[in-house]
């Protein structure tokens, strides 16, 4: 009898700690799941017997789980709740063509997933020859949890358009090449040439450097562009004299949002060709003797270049009608530097002769020539001057010796 009375105290006991356990903490435990959280297809659409790759994001949806306590039930007291965070394990993945033929093997244990964790999984996949939209679906199987199938379209050779999505393209217009110095218009057209409507659209043009500059804003806002519309822009810009020479960069940053709410951003680049151009004068023309008389004299004429780009085979010519080189060969000139012509006459008779200089050059714009309308006085002036000034000299020896022979002989 004491025997009996024993177990029957000690189920009494481990009862009433069951009971206490349950009114003490009760555990509410979320049990984990997993959805696919985005998949792509590549190619979108597939040609028939074309092989192409599925790929599906697997996502633990579990932030954490809630674990109810009760302290001190029995005497009144309160509840607390407790958050702890649960992973699951992946078993496998499998993905059933349903008309599509699956190349990869199934992914077995593929391991943790920690709450929010995400994991992509690739399938290799090869279309049916029949053109259509084939629905293979993506099972996944979680140890202790729910597992899951989605269905994923595949398009396959057909015009029905799986997801509308817009499509903005940037067309640019602008000089095949600036001169460093100069402005320019660039003109920018936006289209949506996608099968949806573009929301909350922002240009942005970036042209921030020293030697690139725009004149007015960067910044532009459209509310919407409906397919088959577009948008145009046209923007001035400035350039540095100093810019150096090449391909020069501006950066176009659009960003709008697609139907479902995402935001998409899209840099394009507008690409400007620096070209240097050569820009030469007459910088000064000089003669020795300065004053031009009958006889040999030289002329120097200094042609520069205030251009951006060397000035190549360099030529100068004049056409006074006198012997000598008519012709001098300069050759290239920098930027910011100049260089003599050098012409050497002979045969010169009295009068006004007027000429033309011409400068012959080139650049990478072509071949180029400038002229300039000219006068060359030749007078015989100095040699009268030099005859009255002897002649004067000698009468004035002549009458210092009369004067001096005349005193003496008083």
């Amino acid at each position: 009898m004491k025997v009996k009375y024993l177990i029957l105290l000690i189920m009494l006991f481990i009862s009433t700690g069951i009971a206490t356990a349950e009114d003490n903490g009760a555990v509410s435990v979320t049990s984990p799941t997993v959805i696919i959280d985005g998949y792509e297809i590549t190619p979108s659409v597939l040609m028939p017997g074309d092989t192409g790759t599925l790929t599906v994001t697997l996502k633990n949806t579990n932030q954490n789980s809630n674990i109810l306590q009760n302290e001190g039930a029995s005497s009144g007291g309160f509840a607390t709740t407790k958050s702890t965070s649960i992973g699951l394990f992946v078993e496998n993945v499998h993905l059933e063509g349903n008309g599509i033929l699956v190349v990869s093997p199934d992914f077995s244990r593929l391991g943790s997933l920690g709450p929010g964790q995400s994991v992509p999984v690739t399938f290799l996949i090869q279309a049916p020859e029949t053109d259509g939209i084939y629905f293979p679906e993506v099972w996944i199987d979680v140890r202790d949890g729910t597992s899951t199938r989605y269905p994923v379209p595949v398009n396959v050779n057909t015009h029905i358009a799986v997801v509308k999505k817009p499509e903005l393209i940037l067309n640019r217009t602008l000089p095949d090449q600036v001169v460093p110095g100069n402005e320019f218009t660039l003109f920018l057209d936006l289209s949506n040439t996608g099968s949806s409507r573009a929301d909350d659209i922002t240009v942005a043009i970036n042209a921030s450097a020293s030697s690139l500059s725009l004149n007015g804003p960067g910044n532009y806002y459209l509310g919407h562009l409906d397919p088959g519309d577009h948008a145009t822009f046209n923007l001035s810009l400035s350039t540095d004299k100093d810019s150096p020479l090449g391909l020069r960069d501006i950066p176009v940053t659009i960003t709008f949002a697609n139907p479902d709410g995402t935001r998409v951003t899209q840099v394009e680049h507008v690409g400007v060709h620096m070209k240097g151009k050569a820009e030469v004068s007459i910088k000064s023309l000089t003669t020795d003797p300065v004053r031009v008389s009958p006889g040999p004299f030289t002329m120097i004429l200094r042609i520069e270049n205030t251009g951006t780009d060397d000035a190549k085979s360099v030529e100068a010519s004049i056409d006074l009608p006198m012997a000598g080189n008519h012709d001098a060969f300069v050759g290239k000139i920098e930027p910011g530097n100049d260089a003599p012509a050098v012409f050497y006459l002979t045969d010169i008779t009295n009068g006004d002769f007027p000429y033309t200089v011409s400068v012959q050059y080139a650049d990478d714009y072509g071949n180029h020539t400038i002229r300039k309308q000219l006068t060359l006085s030749v007078s015989r002036q100095n040699n009268v001057l030099i005859i009255a000034a002897v002649a004067a000299l000698v009468a004035l020896c002549v009458a210092g010796i009369w004067y001096h022979r005349r005193k003496k002989g008083q």
